[in-house]
This record gives C-alpha cells, structure tokens and sequence, in this order.
C-alpha cells in the first residue's frame, strides 16, 4: 500500500472517532442517563454521566471515549486498559424529544489515567455549568473547578471562574481564584483542561492566591500579608471558616488528644494577629475560630477579647451581648495591668449605650 494511502486510511479512521458520538437522538422514553445511553454508547464512547440544562434547553452528557482503539477490544478488558480513556463533554440541544448534537470535547477532562485523575463532575445550575477535577496521588491532591456561563452572543458557554486548590510534597496547601472577562477566548466547547493557557487569550480580571502549611501559624500570617489589598475582598474564596478549622485540626501534635488545641505559646502571637487581620478583612467566622482558639488556650490575654468583641460587634445587633461580655473582660484585664489608659474610647461608648 503506498505510504500517502496508508496515512489517509489512518487518518480517516482517527477522524471517525472524533466525532463518535451520535449527532442525532430522539428519546421516546424519559430522560435519563440509562435511556440516554441505550442511543448515545458506541463501540468507542461510552456515556458516564448526564446533566439537564435550561438555558439554553438540552443535556450535558460527560462520557468515555477510546483513543484508538475499541472498546471491545482486548486490550480494554485488561487490568491496565480502562485507565487509557479521553473523559470528554458532549452538549445536545433539546426541540422536544429530539436531541441535537451541538459540540463535543474530547478534552473537556483528563484522560482517565492522565495525572491520576480520580474523579470528575459536572454540574448545571442556570446559565452556568461547573466542571470539576480532582487528581494527583492520594498524600497531596489537586483539586480544579473551572465555571463556565452561557453567552446568547456568540451562543458559546464562556470561561468564567476557575478554583484551583492542593497540597505539595512538603505539606504545603496552595489555594487560587481567578475571575475572567468577557473578552476571555476561552469556551466551553474547545478549552483544554489540562492547558488552560495563561496568555494573551485568557484575561484575568481578578485574582487571589494563598500558601501556606497547615499548623504553621507565622507562614500563614505571611502569606495573608502579601495580598495585595485590593484583593482582599476575594479572600473567602481561599480561605473561610472551615479551612480555619482544617488549618488548626492538621497543625496537632502526633502525641496530642484529638480535642487538644493546637496553640502553643510560640504561636500565641501570630494566632492572634490572623484573627485580627481576618477580622479587619470582615471575614468574621474565619477570625473568631482562631480567637476562640486564642482564649481558651490563653484566657488572660486581653487583646484577644477586644479582637473577639469587634468580631460580635461586626457581625450585628444579634451579637452584641457577646460583644459586651468580651469588652468587659477587655477592661477588667486592662485595668488589672494598669494599662486602662489605653482603652479605646470606643469601648466605653458602646457598653454605655447599651
């Protein structure tokens, strides 16, 4: 066979299977990934998973593609096999109980055994859809979830958001956001999960980063006082209440109780400063779990309380007494050091209209 032949065959048969999945369903019984697969599965595509979408009206199917050969070949049955398969998005748009294949991409996920990739999801809620990655071995995992929101013009589901967060070989957890304009060239139907490019085609409108190693108190406070200020509105992006609790959880001695709070006198200072600075960055629930910490494990350091009671007095009428009660522990240590002087005169101005 001449070579020009042998590598037309070769690539027609690679092009058959880009575009494997069935351009045309009609669908007599209710929709569900089951019925969905009995017209959508081929001897290379394989259905995984179904979202409905209303705007515009059709069905995400997230599915399983062969690269080159077919499902049903032996290789395929082997141990090895089924990790060699391109997870790809496909969107069908919905004119009753027709189905129309709209896009499809092959590169919507990771290959199955591309970077450990261990699970995926998509999720659909309005005009928007959410694809999320997980990967990397099981000591230090990747997550990525990328947001995508439909556009009427030019009809094309456009990059929105992405998340990213993990941990690195020296327990150091990496958390990211980024938002994106409306200029963005990046879609839906052609985006490349493992290549988001980070150029001229991707304009990032907002951003915020943050690393740092769990227990390690001075690196976090380091790493909250690189945020650009400008950003720290997006701080509860990367960090919330609950990454609060998994920092001081993941920062226990081996040779401690479970309930032994993590806070020793070495980070007594710094603990209080993240409080302070979480507090000042009104994320308030994230700046009372270190406080708290700081109280129990310190009860006669009175900066604490007053840094507590701005945290009950931010968060509204509803908090107050916990807020006079922490003032007036405030003073009552103050005083006890002869440091009243130095009270703010906020404090008396709020107890005494109370």
């Amino acid at each position: 066979m001449p070579l020009k032949a042998y590598f037309f065959i070769l690539f027609m048969g690679l092009s058959l299977l880009s575009v494997a999945q069935p351009r045309h369903i009609r669908l007599v019984d209710a929709l569900s990934a089951e019925n969905f697969a009995k017209h959508f599965n081929t001897d290379t595509v394989q259905l995984s998973r179904i979202n409905t979408s209303e705007t515009p009206a059709g069905v995400f199917v997230a599915y399983r593609k062969a690269d080159t050969l077919n499902f049903k070949h032996e290789f395929y049955k082997s141990f090895d096999g089924p990790g060699y398969t391109k997870v790809g998005l496909a969107f069908y748009a919905r004119k009753g109980n027709d189905y129309q294949l709209s896009f499809h991409n092959d590169n919507a996920f990771y290959c199955e055994s591309c970077n450990n990739m261990r699970d995926y999801h998509v999720s659909v809620s309005s005009d928007t859809v959410y694809i999320s990655i997980s990967w990397g071995t099981n000591d230090f995992g990747q997550s990525e979830g990328f947001y995508f929101v439909y556009r009427p013009i030019p009809k094309r589901w456009q990059l929105a958001e992405i998340h990213r967060s993990g941990s690195g070989d020296i327990g150091e957890s990496r958390k990211e956001y980024r938002t994106y304009t409306k200029n963005t060239k990046v879609y839906l139907d052609d985006y490349y999960a493992e290549g988001l490019p980070y150029d001229s085609t991707v304009i990032s409108n907002q951003a915020i980063s943050l690393t740092y190693q769990p227990g390690n108190y001075a690196a976090l406070l380091r790493s909250f006082k690189e945020i650009p200020k400008n950003s720290l509105f997006l701080l509860p992006k990367v960090f919330n209440e609950n990454t609060a609790q998994y920092f001081m959880e993941a920062g226990l001695d081996e040779d401690q109780p479970d309930n032994a709070n993590p806070i020793h006198a070495k980070n007594v200072l710094a603990a209080n400063e993240i409080g302070y600075f979480l507090e000042q960055a009104n994320q308030l629930d994230a700046a009372q779990v270190f406080l708290d910490k700081v109280i129990a494990r310190f009860p006669e350091r009175e900066v604490a309380y007053l840094n507590r009671g701005d945290v009950f007095f931010k968060k509204g009428q509803s908090s107050y007494k916990k807020a006079q009660k922490d003032y007036r522990t405030y003073i009552a240590l103050m005083n006890k050091r002869g440091l009243q002087a130095k009270i703010p005169q906020r404090i008396a101005t709020f107890l005494n209209a109370q």
